[in-house]
């Protein structure tokens, strides 16, 4: 009986073994097939006053007073890698502790000072704004700068001499903004 058990335990074994190989399955594991990363692309807006930036600047009625400034897509070697849309928004007011001079009009022009027909003006009695916007503005990887000038003219009318003097006065501000194209 011994030989049975020990003969029956074998084919057991043998068994096991074969039926144990024919249900295997392949496996193969490749741990790296390569790295890769992303790299956020450069953005840069740059703006400068380029004449006509200094306050308590005189005017006098039928006269303009002009101030110039450049806006960039780049700074040194610095290229913004996107296209970029840009808004321009000018703003007038009276000046700190000054009442506007209501007869205050002004413009957004071009580098020659031609007016600039997509500006959208609604600056009244010598306050408001001015905005510009453009799509595209900036072409990617393609140093540019775009020059304008804004100009402010003393319409003259026949109670010009109300609003002579120290008291009365008009500041205005430049705000850019870019926005990546899409």
């Amino acid at each position: 009986m011994k030989k049975a058990i020990a003969l029956f335990a074998l084919v057991l074994c043998i068994l096991a073994g074969l039926v144990s190989g024919s249900l295997a399955l392949y496996t193969k594991e490749i741990d790296n097939i390569g790295t890769g990363s992303v790299l956020a692309k450069k953005f840069t807006l740059t703006a400068e006053g380029t004449e006509g930036y200094e306050d308590n600047v005189l005017i006098a009625p039928s006269e303009t007073v002009t101030a110039a400034f450049t806006v960039s897509n780049y700074s040194g070697d610095y290229v913004t890698e996107v296209d970029m849309d840009l808004e321009i928004e000018i703003t007038i007011g009276a000046a700190t502790d000054k009442y506007a001079i209501p007869h205050i009009t002004a413009a957004l022009l071009d580098e020659e000072g031609n007016p600039i027909t997509g500006a959208v003006s609604s600056v009244s009695d010598g306050s408001g704004t001015i905005t510009l916007t453009i799509d595209r503005a900036f072409e990617a990887n393609v140093k540019s700068t775009l020059a304008y000038k804004i100009a402010l003219t003393w319409e003259s009318h026949e109670d010009d001499i109300d609003f002579q003097g120290p008291d009365y006065g008009n500041k205005y501000s430049v705000k850019i903004i870019g926005t990546q194209s899409v």
